[in-house]
């Protein structure tokens, strides 16, 4: 998610829920011309993070490109760098990505997305994965899409279950990720309205999908991974609370630590906290006096107040 699963939050998951099998990167723009220095890639991954083996097998590097970017020069350098797993990002919907070419936009055209497909395998040795919509305007071309990475050495699929012009406004349609397990040869994980442990559960039985992705769900709950293996199925909106407090302490001790300013630590605990609240009585208002509030000393007595 970006600007969401930087190293910071991604510090906070490892430390206080280690149950998550796997993590991921915020995606990293394929610049449309020049490069990165190799800096800016271990500072997308975490310069931390980037020294721990374990953390490097278990964390996808995210990139996000289109084929009028310099993708084979990321990818050679990614590559260097000995990250083990990248991610392609074929799902963002966002009209910023997508009107560039990027994202979602690449379902429009299977011979194109094809090509850079191609090109990222035959340069790129590690695994390599991709996440993807059902399609764009409509599901029409989607077993082609998943036949398609099948075919180019894509080795891990993520189906979220709508369309780029579903945004999230309608229900994920898990059908999709069902008719993928059947036709695709390599494992496919399941994504889309997964919010709490139960969903969990339900996506593998209704899909028979290998694996899910947790994204917004998240957000919502951090420790969801936690809850699901230790079989914490039901929360009180007090659990809830003290997990938010739990979580807030360890995340401004991530970010400080980072040197971050007043209002940077107050624009990234306001971005993780949108839907921490769902669900509880007076969730609404709470949250709306976390978004409105000015400062973070502010913002963390709110939470220090649940």
């Amino acid at each position: 998610m970006e600007g969401i699963t930087d190293e910071a939050f991604r510090k906070t998951i490892l430390k206080l829920y280690p149950e998550w099998d796997y993590l991921a990167t915020d995606f990293l723009r394929v610049p449309s011309a020049g490069r990165y220095p190799l800096k800016h890639l271990i500072t997308h991954f975490g310069k931390d993070l980037s020294e721990v083996e374990s953390v490097k097998d278990k964390t996808m590097f995210q990139i996000l490109t289109s084929h009028r970017a310099f993708t084979i020069q990321m990818v050679k350098d990614v590559e260097s760098l000995a990250y083990p797993w990248m991610d392609i990002n074929l799902g963002c919907p966002s009209n910023t990505v997508t009107k560039n070419g990027g994202g979602s936009s690449l379902l429009l055209d299977l011979t194109t997305l094809r090509s850079l497909i191609k090109n990222i395998r035959d340069n790129y040795s590690g695994r390599l994965s991709a996440k993807i919509r059902t399609g764009f305007h409509h599901t029409g071309e989607f077993e082609d899409s998943i036949r398609l990475l099948n075919d180019e050495g894509i080795e891990l699929i993520t189906v979220h279950g709508r369309t780029r012009d579903m945004m999230y406004k309608v229900p994920a349609e898990w059908k999709y990720i069902e008719q993928a397990v059947k036709i695709s040869q390599v494992p496919v994980i399941g994504n889309g309205d997964v919010w709490g442990v139960n969903d969990i559960d339900r996506m593998l039985k209704d899909t028979g999908c290998h694996a899910v992705m947790v994204a917004r769900g998240a957000l919502k709950a951090p420790w969801i991974a936690q809850d699901y293996k230790n079989g914490d199925y039901l929360e009180t909106a007090q659990e809830r609370f003290i997990k938010i407090k739990r979580f807030f302490t360890e995340y401004r001790t991530e970010l400080e630590a980072e040197n971050i300013s007043d209002r940077g630590l107050l624009k990234q605990s306001k971005s993780v906290s949108r839907f921490m609240l769902d669900g509880i009585e007076n969730g609404e208002i709470i949250r709306r006096k976390l978004l409105l509030s000015q400062t973070a000393p502010e913002f963390f007595s709110i939470i220090d107040s649940l």
